[in-house]
């Protein structure tokens, strides 16, 4: 059987709409599938990824399989990889979504997945992927009474979620005295400095992102993103990105020049403190990977809800990563996945 493998391009919305809505039995009004956004997953400009961002496998014509993706590059573009998203195929035609995952592992030096669904999870490790890392999600919750008028659920645990929040809301007598002297400001993409993104992957701490992926991080249509800048009384020390969803406050990422304990604490509280002031903000969720970045997290007040394995296909051996190699919220589509609903955390 005969597939062929080619890039999508906006003519294609429909059919890749189509296709996504029978793999996942969701109509056409699914927020994912929204046009805007579907546009800006994967034909809106990219200047740091010149390459396509959405392909598909045809059969005769006909779309068999679909996966959007996520790239990332280490070394100015010498290692390149992949986080595969929207992956789907026709169930008339199985197996081609796995023909799908092999023409990826051909063309990249690398790809990983976080999470995915228990399908994915089976899937993944049958075909080499290593379980690599778990990925923390840590939340806060901001503004109690605003958050249990929109919660998802709506039940006896109402009550006593209100109590519980409102007590982890307030701010720990240690949470001012910790990281005094630091301070953050909202910035533009330009402002990023070329350290964070210029990086061998060994020593790499995070995804080494240029100013053109925030100003396209930006441009998200599913909700306003916004940059700050971290500084402290030596000067500048990285950034971090924010967004609010349904209530919700996700941080996209912490990107800081001295990853240690005190900088990740310090960032995290600041990125709470700037989420509070967003005045629709209930709830703050941020990620990271196991290790002193997240004890880190639970010193600035936020509580760990989750992990989630992380897979790692790295046959060619091109990719090192270093030890505490952070997996954020942007490194895949659970910044902007919009479910339709609340989905607070807390």
């Amino acid at each position: 059987m005969n597939f062929t493998l080619r890039p999508t391009t906006i003519e294609d919305l429909n059919m890749v709409s189509q296709l996504l809505q029978r793999a996942f039995q969701v109509g056409p009004d699914a927020p994912f599938l929204d046009p805007s956004i579907m546009k800006w997953k994967y034909w809106d400009r990219r200047d740091d990824w010149e390459g396509p961002r959405s392909y598909v496998l045809e059969k005769d014509g006909v779309i068999v399989a679909h996966s959007g993706i996520m790239p990332l590059t280490f070394g100015a573009g010498k290692v390149r990889g992949i986080q595969m998203i929207d992956w789907a195929s026709a169930r008339e035609y199985p197996g081609s979504g796995f023909i799908l995952l092999r023409e990826f592992d051909a063309m990249f030096d690398f790809i990983y997945s976080i999470g995915g669904s228990e399908i994915t999870r089976k899937i993944l490790p049958a075909y080499g992927f290593v379980s690599y890392a778990r990925q923390w999600k840590g939340a806060r919750p901001l503004r109690p009474f605003q958050q249990i008028l929109k919660h998802q659920y709506r039940n006896w645990k109402l009550l006593p979620r209100l109590v519980r929040n409102f007590f982890w809301a307030l701010p720990k007598a240690q949470e001012g005295c910790l990281h005094e002297g630091w301070k953050s400001e909202e910035i533009s993409p330009e402002k990023v400095s070329s350290e964070f993104y210029i990086q061998d992957p060994a020593d790499a701490c995070f995804s080494p992102h240029p100013p053109s992926y925030f100003e396209y991080l930006l441009r998200c249509p599913v909700m306003r993103i916004r940059l700050y800048g971290i500084q402290n009384m030596r000067g500048p020390q990285g950034h971090f990105a924010i967004g609010v969803l349904r209530g919700q406050a996700r941080v996209a990422g912490v990107w800081l020049r001295e990853p240690d304990r005190d900088s990740w604490q310090a960032a995290f509280s600041l990125a709470q403190q700037t989420a509070l002031q967003i005045e629709d903000a209930c709830e703050v969720v941020i990620t990271g990977t196991e290790g002193f970045c997240e004890q880190a997290a639970v010193c600035s007040g936020l509580r760990i809800i989750r992990y989630t394995p992380v897979y790692l296909l790295n046959k060619k051996g091109k990719l090192t990563l270093s030890q505490n190699y952070q997996f954020q919220l942007s490194d895949d589509d659970s910044l902007f996945l919009d479910s339709g609903n609340s989905s607070f955390l807390t």
